[in-house]
């Protein structure tokens, strides 16, 4: 008698232990780690000045990016001004203002970005969309 239920058992645990180690189907599971739909998993800031005026309908920033954290240093080596790009859901600040128009050139800059960490390494450096832009007028 108990060898019919261990074997039961252990047919039951086999047969479990199956499906789940089989590969989920093609468009579901785990996201893509570079590229186009990876979930961005690191924060890039970037320190610097602005070298353009964005105006309010801007798409874009020009930032001459002078210091960084360590996701962005590759930003800081490469070549001046770097370009960031700027949508409906960048955070604005500047002196109680929150909307690109009242971005200046020469101001200083901070800007935060996500970004997938394997799309930084070795130093690359895709291009970024700003999340939060902090801005304030140029030191005298």
């Amino acid at each position: 008698m108990t060898s019919k239920l261990f074997a039961t058992v252990l047919a039951a645990a086999l047969l479990g232990a199956s499906a789940a180690v089989a590969a989920p189907p093609a468009g579901k599971g785990k996201p893509p780690t570079t590229g186009e739909g990876c979930k961005p998993k690191v924060t890039v800031v970037l320190k610097g000045t602005l070298t353009a005026t964005p105006g309010p309908a801007g798409t874009s920033l020009s930032v001459e990016a002078k210091r960084a954290n360590r996701h962005g240093r590759a930003y800081v080596q490469a070549t001046q001004p770097t370009s960031v790009l700027v949508d409906e859901d960048t955070k604005v600040r500047r002196r109680g203002a929150k909307t690109l128009g009242a971005l200046l050139s020469g101001d200083r800059v901070l800007v935060q970005a996500r970004a997938c960490k394997a799309d930084l390494a070795e130093g690359a450096t895709p291009q970024l969309t700003a999340t939060r832009v902090v801005a304030h007028p140029a030191s005298t």
